[in-house]
C-alpha cells in the first residue's frame, strides 16, 4: 500500500519550482468554481459565471478543452468559498447539481452522445434547507447518483442530508438525515464530501464537537440505506470558535481501505480511514484523487496551489484557490481551480 512518510522532506526542494515538464498549463476562461470528472480518458468540467453554468470537456485527457457551452442559467447561482456547480458521471449520461442562494438544490442532466441539458427535480424535499448553498455529488457505474448537503430542516441547525438518485439524476429519493451532530450543529460552512463505489456510500464533512472542528466519515454499505456510527478522521483536535470554510478529500480504494486528505490549523494531514495520520504539507483547501496505485493531492498555500504527485515530488500549478482533481487515466490527472474570476486547469503526469 502507497504511503505518504517520505513527502515531508521533499516539500523543501519544491516549494519554489514552476510548472515542471511533468505539467501542461491550460487557457484560462472567465468563471469561477470548478468541478471535473471522467471517465474512458475523456475529462468533463462545469464552472459557474455569474448566474449561468458553462460547461467544457476534453477529449485528450485534460490537455485542452472545447469552447464552453450553456448548460442553464440558474437565477441566485452560489458560488465562493467552495460552493458551485458539481459534476458526476454514469454510463450514459452527465449529471450538474448546483444550488441557488434560496436555499434549494437542482440537478441538470444530459446523455453523453447529446447536446441538450435537460433539468431534473430539486434534489432538497423540503423547500430552502439548503441556505449554506454545498452540496456534492457521486455516482456509480450502476447509473446510481447519490448527493449530499447542509441541510437546516426541523430545528434551523445544519446537519449532513442526503439523496439518492436511481436515473441518472432525473428524480430523487426522499431525504435522509444521515448525521445531526449532539452538540447541535456541525461545522456550518464547510463542504461535505461524497464517493461511491458499488454499493459502499461514503461522507467526509466537518464536524463540531467540544469546540472542535474536526474531520469526520460515515459509511454506508447497502448504497446509502443505512449508515454506521460517524468516526473522526486523525488524532488531533481543532479547537476553533470560528468556520474554516475548509472540507476535505478522500479515495475509497476498496471496502476496507479509504485514503484520507484533510486540514487542521495551517496543516495538511493524510491518513487511511482509521489508522495514524501522517503531516504532509503546510496549507489549505486540500483535495485528492486516485485509486488503488495512484493518488495525485492538491492544495493551496500562501496563494499557490500545489499538487503533491504519486511518490511523493510537487509542483506548483499558479496562483488562485479551491482547487478539484480529477483522474484522467492511470498516468495522469488534471487539476482545475479558480484565480481572479478565471477558471485555470492543468494536466499532471505521474
Amino acid at each position: 500500500m502507497y504511503r505518504y512518510s517520505a513527502i515531508i522532506p521533499v516539500m523543501v526542494m519544491f516549494l519554489t519550482q514552476s510548472f515542471s515538464q511533468h505539467v501542461n498549463q491550460g487557457s484560462k476562461h472567465n468563471g469561477a468554481a470548478p468541478s471535473l470528472a471522467a471517465d474512458d480518458n475523456k475529462v468533463y468540467m462545469v464552472y459557474a459565471s455569474g448566474d449561468t453554468i458553462l460547461f467544457r470537456y476534453s477529449d485528450n485527457k485534460g490537455k485542452s478543452f472545447s469552447a464552453p457551452m450553456q448548460v442553464i442559467i440558474l437565477q441566485q447561482l452560489s458560488m465562493g468559498g467552495g460552493r458551485g456547480p458539481q459534476i458526476a458521471i454514469t454510463k450514459d449520461k452527465l449529471i450538474i447539481a448546483a444550488a441557488d442562494k434560496t436555499g434549494n438544490l437542482y440537478s441538470f442532466i444530459k446523455n453523453k452522445n447529446e447536446e441538450q441539458w435537460g433539468k431534473g427535480r430539486r434534489i432538497n424535499d423540503v423547500p430552502g434547507v439548503a441556505k449554506e448553498a454545498f452540496v456534492s455529488l457521486a455516482s456509480n457505474d450502476n447509473g446510481e447518483v447519490y448527493a449530499v448537503w447542509l441541510d437546516l430542516r426541523n430545528n434551523k441547525k445544519n446537519k449532513i442530508a442526503g439523496a439518492k438518485s436511481f436515473d441518472g439524476g432525473k428524480t430523487w429519493s426522499k431525504n435522509k438525515i444521515v448525521y445531526a451532530s449532539p452538540a447541535g450543529t456541525v461545522c456550518e460552512c464547510c463542504r461535505p464530501s461524497v464517493e461511491i463505489k458499488d454499493k459502499m456510500v461514503v461522507i467526509m464533512f466537518r464536524n463540531w464537537l467540544n469546540g472542535n472542528r474536526d474531520i469526520f466519515i460515515i459509511t454506508s454499505i447497502d448504497g446509502g440505506l443505512t449508515f454506521d456510527k460517524a468516526k473522526q478522521v486523525g488524532d488531533g483536535n481543532w479547537k476553533l470558535n470560528a468556520c474554516p470554510m475548509d472540507g476535505g478529500g478522500f479515495v475509497i480504494k476498496n471496502a476496507n481501505t479509504i485514503s484520507t486528505v484533510w486540514r487542521r490549523e495551517g496543516d495538511i494531514y493524510t491518513c487511511e480511514a482509521g489508522k495514524k495520520e501522517n503531516k504532509i504539507a503546510i496549507g489549505k483547501q486540500v483535495t485528492i484523487a486516485g485509486n488503488n496505485n495512484n493518488n495525485f493531492i492538491s492544495f493551496v498555500n500562501d496563494g499557490k496551489v500545489y499538487c503533491i504527485k504519486p511518490g511523493g515530488s510537487m509542483v506548483e500549478l499558479g496562483s488562485g484557490s479551491y482547487p478539484r482533481l480529477v483522474l484522467a487515466n492511470e498516468e495522469t490527472a488534471v487539476c482545475a481551480w479558480q484565480q481572479d474570476k478565471q477558471v485555470n486547469y492543468a494536466m499532471i503526469s505521474k
